[in-house]
């Protein structure tokens, strides 16, 4: 962490703010080079120091190539020297090697976002420019939340974090050690009391902090701060854990689980309460169809679905535009996902694509799981599949959007294809989204999936010009609603559990839940895998729930398709038709990364470079 950090952070991204109120801004200074005097005296530069905080927010699932799912089961990263091997390969050290360029890591990055939270904290509370009182309750009640974002973020990779609240100088001591796991979960904790009173009045906005997104983000932290990982009894088994000598640093030493399973379910309860939620009042499965645009909705509406709490939205702060950072195609906001993650065959990346462990995650259409035992489901298994699958896998045949000019000769019908298809006259086609296809083939999937999710099939391939308007989502309603879930599942409350669980499940078209004990834990698990799926929780969850053996000390499996032409058929053009090709799966074994799992990555490594600059931090455990 770096200890003599003196500048104020960039104000660039918000100068728009300021400009919308001033038009005298444009003969002004640049606002990363204003005295902080000056910036703490001006309202509207007071407020942009504060939005300045959001920058800090990352949002991996459509802002990057390598989303967090490409860490655990549900995805693998389709280009490699990124880095992600280190992590799936527990390849990761303290000196830097195979690590991710993601705010995943980013130690001293956030530190210097904490910086200015406790700048704006420090500033507002003195209150030396005299704004109302109203301005100032918002924006300390803004700057408490993003604080308590910061270190939520790199609670959840590294335990106990070092708890700068004053923002440092050059004569401060380059000795600050971290505090204990038991001390950073209270300190954020405070900070989310202290922005839900303050917050009470603030407008409600779906960019920024307000009471609802501060009773969220508390609900995150105590269902985390409750889970197994943390807890001495539950993690013993835990190697790296176990021969660590700073346990305080990384769980709970003392306590009782239980009371914080308490915790956290009365604080999801809360925000239960104050948020009805998106469609949770069905008492019976919707219909299939109706399902599948339940959950479209949820992600393509975007900001104007209620079920989105908070996010980084395309159209943020007034500032309209499809794009971020300096407004060209090489933006890295939520409209680059379709380009980050689509298929080759329409000309795009597939940097994170779904592995066979999560497709197989979703049940068939009564609820039943999928099973590639079952001879019924190995000889179709696209067909008769669970509502979210459709609306978040693209599988070999799906339905997608027209192809561009020079890609409609190899399908004219807008399906993938990610098979290989024999013809009765011995002509073998590789499917054009296949890495053996006749389009930017190192970009085709290693699986033979795409995410659907979070790419907006209503408009064509976006590369350059036409980027995409998905909003991306830091927290949705339906993540609280099963945090609820899970700590009644925790506590033994099962009926109450269930009762929440089905609200979720019928709205997805599924059945109401029978199983109690294990099973249902189970159960829970894997629905909550399903519902927030690019969505930056499943890492979390496989840590917080010892489930690292379970998600990645195991191969990536593709499924082979290969289909033959049916004798006395006529076919023109290829297109998925069980009529008149017979089809054969295969799920099989890809050694593209040598997946094992090692306990020390259940929490990262602090860099070298941070101890080196301050050698009272403590590393953790199994570097």
């Amino acid at each position: 962490m770096r200890k003599n950090i003196l500048k104020l952070a960039s104000l660039s991204l918000f100068a728009f703010v300021i400009m919308g109120c001033n038009e005298d801004f444009l003969d002004t200074t640049p606002l990363n080079e204003i005295a902080e005097d000056a910036v703490w005296s001006d309202r509207n530069l007071a407020e942009a120091a504060v939005l300045d905080l959001y920058q800090g927010t990352w949002a991996g699932t459509l802002t990057e190539e390598e989303t967090s799912d490409a860490f655990t089961d549900n995805a693998v990263f389709t280009h490699p020297g990124r880095g992600v091997d280190g992590y799936t390969e527990g390849k990761m050290t303290a000196g830097g090697n195979y690590m991710t360029r993601n705010w995943l890591d980013n130690w001293g990055a956030l530190y210097s976002f904490i910086r200015g939270a406790n700048l704006a904290i420090t500033r507002l509370t003195a209150n030396e420019a005299g704004f109302d009182q109203a301005f100032v309750d918002q924006m300390l009640g803004e700057a408490y939340f993003m604080r308590a974002h910061f270190y939520t973020n790199l609670m959840r990779q590294y335990g106990g974090l070092v708890l700068l609240t004053e923002p440092l100088d050059l004569d401060s001591e380059a000795n600050n050690p971290r505090s204990s796991f038991e001390a950073t979960i209270n300190l954020i904790v405070s900070d989310l009391d202290q922005a839900i009173n303050l917050l009470d009045d603030a407008p409600v906005s779906p960019a920024r902090a307000h009471k609802i997104t501060a009773l969220a983000l508390k609900s995150r932290v105590l269902t985390h701060a409750a889970s197994d990982l943390y807890d001495a009894g539950k993690s013993a088994s835990v190697s790296t854990i176990a021969a660590y000598g700073n346990k305080e640093l990384v769980q709970y030493t003392g306590g009782s689980q239980t009371a914080r399973w308490e915790a956290a379910k009365a604080a999801s309860k809360a925000l239960l309460d104050e948020h009805a939620g998106y469609k949770l009042d069905y008492t019976a499965p919707a219909s299939h169809e109706e399902a599948i645009q339940n959950y479209d909705d949820m992600w393509l509406q975007g900001d104007e679905n209620v079920d989105f709490i908070w996010g980084r939205l395309v159209e943020e702060f007034g500032f309209s535009s499809r794009t971020y950072d300096g407004g060209d195609g090489w933006s890295q906001g939520p409209g680059m996902f379709a380009l980050n993650q689509g298929p080759n065959g329409y000309h795009e990346w597939a940097g994170t694509t779904p592995t066979e462990a999560l497709v197989s995650k979703y049940t068939m259409s009564d609820g039943t799981t999928f099973d590639w035992d079952n001879p019924a489901h190995a000889a179709d298994p696209y067909t008769d599949r669970e509502p979210r699958f459709y609306s978040t896998i693209l599988y070999d045949g799906a339905p997608w959007k027209p192809r561009t000019d020079d890609v409609v000769v190899h399908d004219n019908f807008n399906e993938i294809q990610t098979g290989f298809y024999t013809f009765s006259d011995g002509t073998i086609k590789n499917g054009v989204d296949t890495r053996q296809g006749p389009i930017e083939d190192w970009n085709g999937s290693r699986t033979g999936y795409y995410f659907r999710k979070f790419s907006d099939p209503r408009l064509p391939a976006s590369w350059p010009n036409n980027l995409q308007k998905i909003d991306a989502p830091y927290i949705r309603q339906s993540e609280i609603l099963l945090n609820y879930v899970e700590a009644n599942i925790e506590l033994g409350d099962e009926a109450e559990a269930i009762l929440w669980l089905d609200k979720l499940r019928f709205r997805n078209g599924l059945p109401g839940v029978t199983e109690t004990g294990d099973a249902l834990k189970e159960l829970y698990r894997r629905e909550r895998d399903k519902e927030l799926v690019n969505e930056d929780a499943r890492l979390f969850d496989m840590k917080r729930w010892l489930e690292g053996p379970y998600s990645l000390d195991k191969q990536v499996q593709t499924v082979l398709i290969q289909a033959d032409q049916i004798p006395g058929t006529t076919v023109t053009n290829y297109r998925k038709d069980p009529a008149a090709w017979d089809y054969t799966y295969r799920p099989t074994d890809i050694v593209f990364e040598n997946r094992q799992w090692l306990d020390k990555v259940y929490f990262l490594p602090i860099a070298q470079s941070e101890i080196d600059k301050d050698p009272s931090l403590i590393q953790n455990p199994g570097y």
